[in-house]
């Protein structure tokens, strides 16, 4: 059987190579006019001289484009991207010149600025591409001073709950890498500590293709930074401050030459979020119906200190590359609570009430240093090469400090607790990926290695205020020392091509994975070991320059971390605690999704149609604990189920007025297995209209709306909100220094309202955001750093206290 096979594929091989024998190839690149750079996702159609389409393809990610035909004799090229003037080249194939390398095609804005003279052209601010949706920082001004979850709150299906949390069609499962690295920390963690002011576009792949890690169901959110491609010295730095206290500093420095490239960034930060609190609980335990409303203000910051420095070193036909971090980050989420408590005894009807003052606070730190290295060998210029990188970081010293103090309306300490986990973490990962070209210049065949591994030591102490010593006890028997390992290897091959304007990728990943976790509860501790495929498929076909549609699959799965499993309890506040749940299993996604781009003029249009199934749904859920006080913990719930549509319009209503106007609805269900006999579904939409204008030279102005509807979780739902953001930016000295003004939640409209409900449970949460907020950013370029118009921020990160 395996002969047959290896005998099929060598003749499919052979057939192919005869095939590529009787084509013509027009091979290219394009460019940036002014700035140099390679554009990608541009389209380039071959058209017979009746203008009759013969084939057409996008460019890729270094701008290179490669059209094949069996027609020959007399043709042109057309070369059309939005916001840049239309080109066409007239060509001849002939027998003698079966191979044609045109010369690079350079592209113009064709976008003027009415309050300049000069040309300042604007990017689209979505790009969509074969297996992604490329988001350009720079369409979006609010965002100065902010993170890149400020950026991608205003991409439709996207939102962020009253904690912080960005979550992707309803999952906060996806991977983060930055500049091609995976991130240092996981999820919205690495969104939060990436400055808006440094970015140059995300990439959004929401159905990964074979080649990506197969963790995080939501799919890869992929950042890239800006870069210069000048030579000498050039750099940038930004400043912000909030109403609230917020502040930020950040630098980015560039040296380049023809064979060296360095570029060194670090970034000094406080953000703060701030809410008023208003939470109402129903707990029967042990007979006693208990009554607690909790009101008073949240807040929580995150400190942060980087500083990051790479180089690039170019020698023949290889890249080397180098870099260093370090960081130190502090996150503290905490408040003041004022408790009113009714009890009522089921048995004799009695009842009782207390009043309290409750301070608590959680507070995480760790210092991370971390190295990387790598190379890009390019055996020929048609896309041959074999690419490796390693990194390791180290997490020193990690430490998470929980404290809770109540007090009676005289001051004196009724109840408190202080726990601590001590931690040191270390994390390796390496990637090896070959890319060789099939013999018709626009396929290729792609394979690689990967590995992964995660160690995690600690301990957990816990000490409970004792009322009769009038003094905090040290529990042991609450005592827990434990380590955890994760080790994954995989193996990965893709095959892509192009013909006749349909372009096709497909792949299949192999993945084996390692987990043991050993803990000083013997029922805690587990080895797991499993191995699983992750198929992926992608098709896309250009109908002609203005019309493209693309279909995409994935099959992904979302390890759990950590702090799911730590089978020990910690309080938040004293009527709040968590715990782990050592016997968590991992969830699995099918994905798919239809996408259909439509592009007239300046204006463009793109929609969505998707659909996502999830196994094993890992969720936080709340039950009774005992009198007053419920336990959160995270439990695999049942099956969820996504199906809806996506949709982005760009339009240029005036030279001076361009709006952008993006949606989502999709269905929502869980089939639960936690509350038996009780799905929840819901219908989730989110709206955005927002309006750019350029009111006078080098000033613009833009308004935002917002409107999220209701979704829903296993044990209850979060309601509708909406608000408004108002943003003005004003250049100077020849643009080189900007001055933005944010306004966010200009009519103080949102509000955050969660309800749970479950056996002897119900609790309702509603949080008001401190607005309006007001920020005000500086950001100076120097030495002709490549300016980067940044138009935007919408967060839905308004609220403070949500898991409570």
């Amino acid at each position: 059987m395996k002969n047959k096979i290896l005998t099929l594929c060598i003749l499919s091989c052979l057939f192919a190579g005869l095939q590529a024998q009787n084509d013509w190839t027009v091979t290219g690149r394009v460019l940036d006019d002014n700035s140099g750079e390679a554009m990608a996702a541009v389209n380039v159609l071959l058209y017979a001289p009746d203008s009759t389409l013969i084939t057409g393809v996008s460019t890729d990610g270094d701008g290179i484009f490669s059209l094949r035909t069996k027609r020959a004799g007399d043709c042109y090229i057309s070369v059309t991207f939005t916001g840049y003037s239309p080109q066409r080249f007239d060509l001849s194939l002939t027998e003698k010149n079966r191979n044609v390398i045109h010369p690079d095609i350079l592209l113009r804005s064709s976008i003027t600025d009415l309050s300049e003279v000069e040309i300042v052209g604007r990017r689209r601010s979505v790009v969509y591409k074969l297996d992604k949706k490329v988001i350009e920082a720079s369409g979006y001004i609010s965002a100065s001073g902010g993170t890149a979850i400020d950026i991608l709150e205003q991409t439709p299906s996207f939102r962020v709950d009253a904690n912080g949390e960005l979550t992707f069609r309803g999952s906060p499962g996806f991977k983060v890498y930055i500049d091609g690295k995976p991130a240092t920390v996981e999820g919205s963690t690495a969104l939060e500590q990436i400055p808006a002011g440094q970015i140059e576009n995300i990439e959004i792949i929401s159905t990964p293709s074979a080649k990506n890690e197969a963790d995080g169901i939501a799919g890869v959110i992929h950042v890239n930074t800006r870069k210069q491609t000048g030579n000498g010295w050039s750099g940038m730095v930004n400043a912000m401050g909030s109403t609230v206290a917020s502040r930020n500093v950040d630098f980015l420095t560039f040296y380049g030459n023809r064979r060296l490239r360095w570029q060194t960034s670090g970034d000094v930060s406080r953000r703060y979020l701030v809410s008023d609190f208003d939470q109402l609980k129903h707990i029967l335990t042990d007979g006693v119906q208990t009554a607690t409303r909790a009101t008073g203000e949240r807040k929580s910051f995150v400190d942060l200190y980087a500083l990051r420095s790479g180089v690039d070193c170019y020698r023949d036909k290889t890249v080397w590359s180098a870099a260093l971090e370090t960081r130190y980050r502090i996150r503290n989420r905490g408040g003041y609570l004022h408790y009113d408590d009714t009890y009522r005894n089921d048995d004799d009807g009695s009842e009782t009430s207390a009043s309290y003052d409750g301070h608590d606070y959680v507070r995480l730190h760790d210092l991370t240093l971390r190295g990387d290295v790598g190379f890009e060998h390019r055996f020929s210029q048609d896309g041959h090469s074999l690419k490796g990188a390693f990194f390791s970081f180290y997490e020193h010293d990690a430490m998470e400090f929980f404290y809770t103090d109540l007090f009676d309306m005289s001051g004196n300490r009724v109840q408190g607790h202080r726990a601590s986990e001590y931690e040191y973490r270390l994390t390796a990962q390496g990637n090896l990926d070959y890319v060789l070209p099939l013999g018709n210049k626009t396929g290729k065949l792609e394979a690689g290695y990967y590995f992964f591994t995660y160690t995690e030591d600690g301990d957990y102490t816990v000490d409970f205020y004792n009322t009769s010593l009038g003094d905090f006890e040290r529990r042991d028997d609450l005592y827990n020392k434990f380590v955890f390992r994760r080790d994954i290897h995989a193996l990965y091959a893709m095959l892509s091509d192009t013909y006749s304007g349909l372009a096709y990728q497909i792949g299949l990943r192999g993945e084996f994975i390692h987990r043991k976790l050993e803990n000083s509860e013997a029922w805690a501790r587990h080895t797991w070991d499993r191995f699983d495929l992750f198929p992926s498929a992608h098709l896309a076909y250009t109908f002609n320059e203005n019309n493209r549609l693309s279909l995409g699959y994935s099959r992904r799965i979302t390890q759990p971390q950590l702090f799911y499993m730590e089978p020990y309890v910690v309080y938040v506040d004293y009527y709040t605690a968590q715990c782990g749940n050592p016997n968590i299993r991992p969830e699995y996604t099918h994905s798919i999704e239809l996408t259909y781009n439509k592009t007239i003029g300046e204006h463009s249009a793109a929609a969505t149609l998707f659909h996502r199934r999830r196994t094993d749904k890992i969720e936080r859920v709340r039950v009774p604990y005992h009198t007053g006080v419920t336990l959160d913990s995270m439990a695999n719930v049942g099956n969820d189920y996504a199906t809806g549509a996506e949709f982005i319009t760009l339009l240029q209503a005036a030279k001076w007025w361009n709006m952008d106007i993006n949606g989502s609805l999709f269905y929502y269900a869980i089939a639960n297995e936690y509350k038996v006999d009780d799905d929840e579904e819901s219908l989730n939409w989110q709206f955005a209209f927002n309006n750019n204008f350029d009111v006078a030279k080098n000033t613009r102005m833009r308004l935002e709306s917002y409107f999220v509807g209701p979704s829903v979780s296993t044990q209850g739902r979060v309601d509708e909100f909406f608000y408004f953001n108002f943003s003005v930016r004003q250049q100077m000295f020849n643009r080189n220094l900007s001055a933005i003004l944010n306004v966010r939640d200009v009519f103080s409209t949102a509000k955050y309202v969660d309800t749970k409900n479950s056996a002897n449970l119900d609790s309702k949460t509603v949080i008001y955001p401190r607005s309006p907020l007001i920020t005000l950013t500086l950001s100076y370029t120097f030495n002709n750093f490549r300016l980067q118009k940044k138009e935007e921020k919408v967060t839905h990160e308004l609220f403070e206290g949500t898991n409570r």
